[in-house]
């Protein structure tokens, strides 16, 4: 059963932050250049958006393959749980500073530095099965 939930976080939260990535690529490419920004674009951004996710939605297929494995999922999980701490720490400064970033963002971004750092968890502890002695691993 802790399969199945960290499967479906893992997932949901990975499409909805590449999903996130591509629409705001896709907003800014409106802005910036409207004659050149078409659903191609979308396209290109929505790839981008998944390549950025990889290491989360392979996370939990890597959780319960060897320590090789593993280590790629943690490796390509790196700079998006880097970036994604980055933003969530902008949105605190910039809410204590009283200029606060919009609240559904700033809970996007939470959120996923939260998963992220369940699944790194998950990633170097090896699983999320239970242990011998009954006790949970997460």
């Amino acid at each position: 059963m802790r399969r199945v939930v960290f499967f479906v976080v893992a997932w949901i939260t990975g499409l909805s932050l590449a999903a996130s990535f591509a629409a705001g690529a896709y907003g800014f490419g409106r802005m910036a250049e409207p004659e050149r920004t078409d659903l191609i674009s979308l396209a290109i951004f929505g790839v981008m958006g998944l390549a950025s996710q990889a290491g989360l939605l392979l996370a939990p297929w890597a959780v319960g393959r060897g320590l090789g494995a593993r280590i790629v999922a943690a490796l390509l999980m790196g700079p998006a749980g880097v970036f994604l701490s980055i933003f969530a720490y902008e949105g605190f400064t910039r809410y204590t500073a009283g200029t606060p970033i919009w609240a559904v963002a700033w809970a996007v971004y939470l959120w996923g530095v939260l998963v992220y750092g369940v699944a790194y968890v998950v990633l170097v502890r090896g699983g999320v099965r239970g242990r011998l002695d009954g006790s949970p691993i997460i």
